[in-house]
């Protein structure tokens, strides 16, 4: 949860220049939704550690090799003004991080809805959970 606090803060930071814009709107309106999924559901995401990271993985590479081949072909270009200019191959790093986020709240709220029953405190007393 650190982590997502953290990535929102470099968002709100990174919106204060203007080749910050791109990567600071998606941090900084990602980042909360990340910290609250993970707040109700981080013990999910770490006992499904594997098939979350090989879902994560397959719908990332998938997206931006997709994303890649369109700015490659011209079908949509990212304003290098409010961009940082760094590329991964063709790929602005803001597209991929842009899929890479949008992934992360796919797939954490998957587990959210799909394993509802663990949605509670890990602190909670077995007593109280029995009452549930």
């Amino acid at each position: 949860m650190l982590l997502y606090g953290l990535l929102t803060l470099l968002g709100w930071l990174a919106l204060s220049t203007p080749q910050g814009l791109y990567a600071g709107l998606i941090l900084s309106w990602s980042g909360p939704v990340l910290m609250g999924q993970w707040a109700i559901g981080g013990s999910l995401v770490r006992a499904y550690r594997r098939p979350f990271l090989e879902a994560l993985l397959a719908g990332t590479l998938y997206l931006w090799a997709a994303d890649a081949l369109a700015i490659a072909d011209g079908i949509w270009t990212i304003h290098r003004a409010t961009s940082s200019g760094l590329l991964l191959g063709n790929l602005p790093v803001e597209e991929a991080l842009f899929f890479l986020v949008t992934n992360l709240m796919v797939l954490q709220g998957l587990l959210l809805l799909l394993k509802p029953e663990n949605h509670h405190d890990r602190n909670t007393s077995s007593s109280a959970r029995g009452h549930q």
